[in-house]
């Protein structure tokens, strides 16, 4: 595959610019500042599109300048200035047929059409605004770390060892493994379970310590029941002897009782009563809610079902009465007796269960009981007949009083016991939540090593045997061979001896990292695709320029596109007489 035309409508400083491409070298001279990169750049958006950083990117990265005024990321830094358009189009030569894509770079609607200019139909893509699996089957992180090379950045020697080592490591030359690994540890100790589980501990040693709360409260209730049941007791054979003696015509002695002061005896034990009947309530409650979970409502607690039955029995009766010899007015007054009867045990069967029951009566409070106590000691105060002793509910009010404050801190005490376990559960679902992160990562750095391996052979079996293949050619016979030792790492060894990649010159170092880019090239694309060469080398001689063309041509590229400002290159190309396409960039 390769390109014949690029149409640069609107992409970093060019304007309705055209370059007109062809199979085999082609070469693109231009000055410092010309635009060699905005090409490159742009023949790898033709193919993959230009991707704009997400917001969380964005945020992460930063979407201003660098220190050398560039914009940090490539949708800003290509995206013209002071127009509104972003958009170019290229001209592609595949399996025989040719293809116009036209793209617009910037976001929302369609970005991308491909048009099969034989047929005039439009291809459909398999993956969004780029051509990796329709026309050509590279990945774009593939197709840029090994088809586009550039040259070192200044004082970049120890980027040949690092490119190096990421494409022996993680099979290209952008990723570090070392730098994935730290990411993926440094994650790893954000999601630390081991303090959650510490407090996991914690938590389980002090809810221990509230184990015996439930029957602690549990005997609380019991015992202010049995004080309850007790005092109604007593307050009901206080009753009986609370009474008024009177003597008798005869003579004899009789006792009569004091209504007044029974209703106010009664008043006494109304709170009593009312807490033990609600406290045997709320453990009937807890005792039959699993059985109430079994047993449906029984059939004669349904009010309809009542009604129902109630007039099916008169309905039977009047049937019956109707089928006896008697009269008109018998038979009536028997069916109106009969619904009366009905009716007026349906009425007492609600009774019974408690439906004209009144829940709004008021519970009578502590301030009531005291207060009708102090009535009684009055009224036996000022009534010397009254046989009765009245202490034993001040007895009991203090009971009551102790077994409250009791009460009171059993409570706190099971509130906080079931504080602690809603803290429980909140950090167990935590901890669990990292314990998978944790294992997502340990998961994740496996597979890293794991790849890391596969890597490692597949470069052994591509194109680490032919890493020096063109190390002679390209360095004038300096250097023939990259070796690694394992002292000084990565060097270059020749007749004067082993030497650092780190120590050798500009100029040497970046003819080193070309053969290697170019060996690499050679032996590990899968496809035919553009090899674009953006000022990755320099000449001293048109004989250094005519030795590099010849390494050109033993790669067997179907397409060579070189973007340099060495004005010997076009000259050494006519002088070996090969065949070649020239563009000018103004």
């Amino acid at each position: 595959m390769y390109l014949t035309k690029l149409l640069l409508r609107d992409f970093g400083k060019f304007h309705n610019d055209e370059l007109n491409l062809a199979p085999g070298i082609n070469v693109v001279e231009g000055a410092e500042g010309s635009g060699k990169s905005t090409v490159a750049k742009f023949i790898s958006g033709i193919l993959y599109g230009v991707r704009r950083p997400s917001d969380e990117e964005t945020e992460l990265f930063g979407s201003g300048t660098n220190a050398g005024g560039n914009k940090q990321n490539e949708y800003d830094n290509m995206r013209p200035e002071g127009r509104s358009g972003y958009s170019g189009t290229g001209y592609i030569k595949a399996d025989g047929k040719s293809y116009l894509v036209d793209r617009t770079f910037l976001t929302g609607g369609k970005k991308t059409s491909v048009l099969d200019v034989q047929s005039g139909r439009e291809v459909q893509l398999k993956e969004q605004d780029s051509l990796a699996g329709t026309l050509i089957e590279t990945d774009k992180n593939a197709f840029r770390d090994t088809c586009i090379i550039s040259g070192l950045e200044e004082e970049g020697n120890e980027e040949i060892a690092v490119y190096l080592g990421n494409k022996l490591e993680t099979g290209t030359g952008i990723l570090n493994k070392r730098d994935v690994l730290e990411q993926l540890e440094a994650e790893k100790a954000k999601n630390d379970p081991r303090p959650l589980i510490r407090r996991l501990e914690n938590l389980d040693s002090e809810i221990e310590t509230y184990d015996d709360v439930d029957q602690a409260v549990a005997d609380n209730k019991r015992a202010m029941r049995q004080l309850t049941d007790d005092f109604a007791i007593e307050a009901a054979k206080r009753k009986r002897v609370a009474r008024q003696m009177v003597e008798n015509e005869d003579g004899t002695v009789s006792y009569k009782e004091d209504e007044e002061l029974d209703e106010k005896i009664d008043r006494l034990t109304a709170a009593e009563k009312t807490f033990g009947a609600e406290e045997r309530a709320s453990d009937r409650d807890e005792d039959d809610e699993d059985e109430e979970k079994k047993d449906k409502k029984k059939l004669s607690d349904n009010v309809f079902v009542i009604f129902l039955t109630g007039i099916f029995v008169v309905g039977v009766i009047a049937a019956a009465v109707y089928l006896l010899p008697f009269e008109d007015a018998v038979r009536k007054l028997f069916i109106i007796f009969t619904a009366i009867f009905v009716v007026i045990t349906i009425l007492f069967g609600f009774k019974d269960k408690g439906y004209f029951d009144s829940n709004d009566e008021m519970t009578p409070t502590d301030e009531d009981f005291n207060r009708v106590l102090e009535e009684l000691e009055e009224e036996r105060d000022s009534r010397e007949e009254l046989e009765f002793d009245m202490t034993f509910a001040r007895e009991f009010q203090e009971k009551k009083d102790i077994l409250k404050a009791e009460e009171k801190v059993l409570m706190e005490r099971k509130n906080r016991r079931d504080r602690l376990k809603a803290e429980q559960g909140k950090v167990f679902k935590k901890k669990s939540e990292l314990e998978e992160e944790v294992k997502a990562i340990n998961l994740a750095i496996s597979t890293v090593e794991q790849l890391s391996r596969h890597y490692q052979e597949q470069a052994a079996k591509t194109f680490v045997p032919y890493l020096s293949e063109y190390v002679d050619a390209l360095t004038g016979h300096a250097y023939g061979s990259i070796v690694s030792d394992a002292r000084e790492g990565l060097c270059v060894e020749g007749y004067s001896g082993r030497t650092p990649v780190q120590k050798l010159s500009k100029e040497m170092a970046d003819r080193v990292y070309l053969a290697m880019r170019l060996s690499i090239a050679k032996h590990t694309m899968k496809e035919q695709l553009p090899l674009v060469i953006d000022d990755a080398i320099s000449f001293a001689t048109p004989e250094e320029a005519q030795i590099f063309l010849m390494v050109l041509a033993d790669l067997g590229m179907e397409q060579i596109v070189i973007l340099t400002k060495d004005t010997l290159l076009n000259g050494a190309l006519k002088a070996t007489g090969m065949q070649y396409n020239y563009v000018q960039l103004a």
